[in-house]
């Protein structure tokens, strides 16, 4: 029952990290500017505006942290919760669903946040007219930093685990 009760507290703890880092996400990243055509669609105002690869650059580099930060805090856990033998495995275990778990809350956070009637907006828009993309993740790939930083603490701690073994075994 206790490990239960502590796994909820992790999904509920990478939950809320996951919408903190969403409201986080949708105030840093910046809106592509659009310009309403004479054919009423909108376009954007440069060539190839950098600000889509920045929202997603944005959202890839909290990703990344809050992954590193989740794989130490899981490891750290279950090496005091769970048998030695078997802590690495559950920390493995545990920093996948927490990744899942806090990277889509973060993108469906985002958006949610940054989302408006953009149709409505582009209706009522005359040719000429500058206007603001919503923030949307172009790329979902990025959604996967997240479990992957964790995943490499989680590794970096075997391989350290294995070295010290193998530096005993040479004494």
């Amino acid at each position: 029952m206790r490990r239960l009760l502590a796994a909820l507290v992790a999904v509920l703890a990478a939950a809320a990290l996951g919408a903190l880092l969403g409201w986080w996400w949708e105030s840093l990243a910046p809106r592509v500017a659009l310009v309403i055509a004479g054919d009423g669609l909108p376009y954007p105002e440069g060539y190839q505006p950098e600000g889509y690869m920045t929202d997603d650059g944005i959202a890839a580099l909290l990703c990344l942290a809050a992954g590193l930060v989740v794989g130490v805090l899981a490891v750290w856990a279950c090496r005091r919760v769970v048998a030695p033998d078997h802590a690495l495995a559950v920390a493995l275990v545990s920093v996948l669903v927490l990744g899942a778990v806090g990277s889509i809350v973060l993108w469906r956070t985002g958006e949610m946040l940054g989302a408006f009637d953009f149709d409505a907006l582009v209706a009522a828009s005359t040719p000429g007219d500058v206007i603001r993309a919503p923030l949307r993740l172009r790329m979902p790939g990025v959604l996967v930093l997240w479990p992957l930083a964790s995943v490499l603490v989680v590794f970096l701690s075997a391989l350290s685990d294995w070295l010290r073994g193998r530096a005993a075994e040479r004494s």
